[in-house]
């Protein structure tokens, strides 16, 4: 009887020591896992600081241009050069192995500005409701794009969180902005 108790006993550390010997280095490895999730949504935020801050620089650039007039020969190029900026900093922004990512609606506003951009570049001509409805849209996207910058500024974390929080006050100003006359 007595042997039975210290084989028992025995059977028990050695189940202890295994369980320990399993759950140590799991937890190691979460922490580890942990920290390079980390560095990389700190990576991919820093990227959106870019791609903001380019998006921030070629709407500016599309406001200084006249949409009342027909497109220029001198003009088309920079025009093309701007959509094709648009377009890549949108698909840079909005996807990630290829799941779209948050502020669907600033996506969509990115996407209705394209294809202003595209039938301009095309030779149509512009009402002057729709000359006003695209710089409604490069204005949005001018100032959701600088409310990025001010809210993620010197953080990549905080611009990680932006695009992938839907509870991150980002999600709100979007709503404003896209909301505001401008």
């Amino acid at each position: 009887m007595v042997r039975l108790k210290y084989v028992s006993g025995f059977i028990v550390g050695i189940a202890l020591c295994i369980v320990f010997w399993l759950v140590y280095p799991a937890k190691e490895q979460v922490n580890q896992l942990e920290e390079k999730v980390s560095i990389l949504e700190e990576q991919i935020g820093g990227h959106y600081q870019d791609y903001n801050l380019s998006l921030v620089n070629t709407a500016e650039q599309l406001l200084a241009h006249d949409f009342n007039q027909p497109i220029m020969v001198e003009d088309e190029l920079m025009i093309e050069e701007l959509s094709n900026e648009l377009y890549s900093i949108r698909d840079k922004l909005f996807y990630i192995k290829s799941q779209v990512l948050m502020h669907s609606d600033w996506e969509d506003k990115l996407m209705e500005v394209e294809r202003y951009l595209t039938e301009y570049l095309s030779g149509v001509s512009f009402t002057k409701e729709e000359v006003a409805d695209l710089n409604q849209g490069l204005h949005a996207i001018r100032f959701i794009a600088m409310d990025f910058g001010d809210i993620a500024r010197y953080d990549t974390q905080a611009a990680y969180d932006a695009m992938h929080d839907e509870e991150h006050a980002m999600v709100e100003r979007v709503k404003f902005r896209l909301s505001t006359k401008y």
